[in-house]
């Protein structure tokens, strides 16, 4: 075992920490965000921001610590990353998985239903994953002022009518692979 590197495990969720804050997202993106968000609320619906712009190091801790824990990815075969001095080798293949596992819940990912991705928008500050909901029919304004009525369900950021209300602004609900239910950006990846 290499003495530089530093074996994983939950201590690493500290190090390279992210942002849940809108003033961390790039230029015209930021303020369709937070007009958005600004909306969401005036209509009633809650918002929690979970994360906002994340380092490339953050990106690839996330993403090796979701892939070993949850899809067997060999440890010994995880890719070097300048910067970033870890050992994600235990010695046993159990002791390499239980390591990531204690770090995809130290890094909350541990009930994401696809593995973090290795470089996203989240890196250029053009992302946002949010919790929304709300309990009743709202009455949101679209980007141009248009009062659009959400009567459906869910009533949750997987709405299909609030979906296209955030398009309005510049804001885009997820739409690649697999499920990634609070994320949303600029370009919809």
């Amino acid at each position: 075992m290499d003495q530089d590197l530093e074996l994983s495990g939950r201590q690493w969720a500290r190090k390279f920490p992210g942002s849940a804050d809108t003033k961390d997202l790039s230029g015209n993106f930021r303020l369709a965000v937070d007009a958005f968000i600004y909306a969401m609320e005036e209509a009633g619906i809650k918002v929690k921001i979970n994360a906002t712009f994340r380092p490339t190091k953050r990106s690839y801790l996330m993403h090796y610590s979701y892939r070993i824990a949850k899809k067997g990815y060999d440890p010994k075969k995880v890719p070097s990353m300048q910067g970033v001095n870890i050992n994600w080798d235990h010695g046993t293949k159990e002791e390499s998985v239980k390591a990531a596992r204690d770090m995809t819940s130290a890094l909350d990912i541990q009930t994401l239903q696809t593995k973090p991705a290795l470089r996203s928008q989240h890196n250029a500050g053009l992302a946002i994953d949010m919790n929304i909901s709300w309990g009743k029919t709202v009455e949101i304004k679209d980007a141009s002022g248009a009062i659009v009525k959400i009567n459906t369900l869910p009533r949750t950021g997987m709405n299909k009518q609030l979906i296209d209300v955030a398009r309005t602004y510049g804001v885009k609900k997820y739409n690649g692979p697999g499920r990634d239910f609070p994320h949303w950006s600029n370009n919809g990846r």
